[in-house]
């Protein structure tokens, strides 16, 4: 299945990148160690354990306030190539309650990119059950 995934280019023309602010972002470890290769940055540098046993990426503080990991100063994702899958669906979440792919309120630009839910609701649905173990 190819992997779909959601451009960027409406975070970048309006210089938005209110989702990597408290980050909560889970990700495989798979993706960590991408990371960490292409990076040269260990693990356990931007990602930690949390208390369900699931991977997260870390944040760090700029400016007072707490963004990921690896969003630089300019407000961009220094790895962007290679980021994690969650990122690559967001604004598109998946609801554990109701198990189906929604929209995330919390991004500016959610009703804008709602008309991707039923495009990624199946690539999304797949990752969710990798992440938790349940593929």
């Amino acid at each position: 299945m190819d992997k779909l995934e959601i451009s960027g280019d409406i975070c970048l023309k309006n210089q938005c990148h209110h989702c990597c602010i408290e980050t909560e972002m889970l990700v495989l470890k798979t993706e960590c160690t991408q990371i960490s290769k292409a990076t040269g940055i260990p693990i356990t540098n931007f990602s930690f354990m949390t208390e369900d046993n699931q991977r997260m990426l870390k944040n760090k503080t700029i400016d007072d306030q707490e963004v990921c990991f690896f969003l630089d100063d300019k407000g961009l994702c220094s790895i962007y190539q290679f980021r994690p899958e969650g990122c690559t669906y967001y604004p598109i979440i998946w609801d554990l309650i109701t198990h189906q792919a929604v929209s995330d309120d919390y991004c500016p630009f959610h009703t804008e990119l709602a008309n991707k839910i039923e495009r990624i609701s199946l690539n999304l649905e797949l990752f969710i059950l990798k992440l938790y173990g349940w593929l």
